[in-house]
């Protein structure tokens, strides 16, 4: 089959995954039409998609294979989070000849169209190259990135490719983050690793995210999250100012790992000193 098969079949040197959750019909359109401009770029690779789905019951299904017949639309049966059913793809994935590249695709995103053929570009272009991600719009995260190499301090999980050589080395996300912070533990051991973490300034995704209310339960997740990353990186003032926040907001005691010293590399690499960003801010 073609690389543009439809579903992705054809030519599986490139595996885009996406992680369902209870999602609006309206923005797995949205995401489904992207995808089909993705495919139609000039220069696009093709790519396979999958669809792993954590909701409460398979009702997805419907929307996905509606938008497309052929679709690999897969029902977890659990909540698996969202590092946890992106290694169960990337597994898969990096477990199929061929495959060079894991892109990690939110489904409320809208891909440029030159997004994965961007990204693809970016990774290739540089051997030492462990993961890059898309360029958020319209709102764009503050973290700094050196516009001529594209390397940043992390990498955002909206949109984010996994080569396999970074996969076969550090293995995917930390499962212990059910949700957030997951994407900048794993962006920091790929640079412990003599690996670069970049931004692909042109491959961009729009964001869904502008109207989206805050909500009590994202605040407590993401500080939860937080706190998990300051005991693993050794950074006890971080986790314990993050668990106050996380008790203000109505949190739930839960057990938490011991404070470790990671050692010095990742030492270095872990930056606390900007509350919720792990990064200096550009504005």
């Amino acid at each position: 089959m073609s690389g543009r098969d439809a579903a992705g079949r054809g030519e599986p040197g490139i595996w885009l995954g996406i992680v369902l959750y209870r999602n609006p019909t309206q923005e797995l359109e949205r995401l489904w039409t992207s995808l089909q401009w993705n495919r139609d770029a000039v220069g696009a690779p093709g790519f396979r998609v999958t669809w792993l789905d954590n909701s409460p019951d398979d009702s997805l299904r419907t929307v996905v294979t509606r938008l497309d017949a052929r679709a690999d639309y897969r029902y977890s049966g659990q909540n698996l989070g969202f590092g946890g059913a992106h290694n169960r793809l990337m597994a898969e994935a990096f477990g199929t000849p061929g495959v060079r590249h894991y892109i990690c695709v939110n489904p409320d995103g809208v891909l440029h169209p030159y997004c994965v053929r961007e990204l693809v570009h970016a990774a290739d272009r540089m051997p030492d190259t462990g993961l890059v991600e898309a360029r958020l719009f319209p709102d764009e995260h503050p973290k700094p990135y050196d516009p001529v190499t594209g390397k940043t301090p992390w990498c955002s999980g909206c949109v984010l490719l996994v080569t396999r050589k970074l996969h076969a080395r550090a293995g995917g996300f930390d499962e212990r983050f059910f949700m957030y912070c997951e994407d900048v533990d794993l962006s920091w051991r790929a640079r412990a690793l003599g690996l670069s973490v970049r931004v692909a300034p042109a491959a961009r995704v729009h964001h869904y995210t502008v109207t989206r209310e805050e909500s009590p339960l994202r605040e407590r997740m993401v500080r939860r999250s937080a706190a998990l990353l300051g005991a693993k990186y050794g950074n006890a003032t971080f986790m314990r100012d993050r668990l106050r926040e996380y008790s203000a907001l109505g949190g739930e005691p839960f057990a938490l790992p011991e404070v470790v010293n990671p050692g010095w590399r990742l030492s270095r690499i872990a930056e606390f000193g900007h509350h919720l960003e792990f990064a200096r801010r550009r504005w």
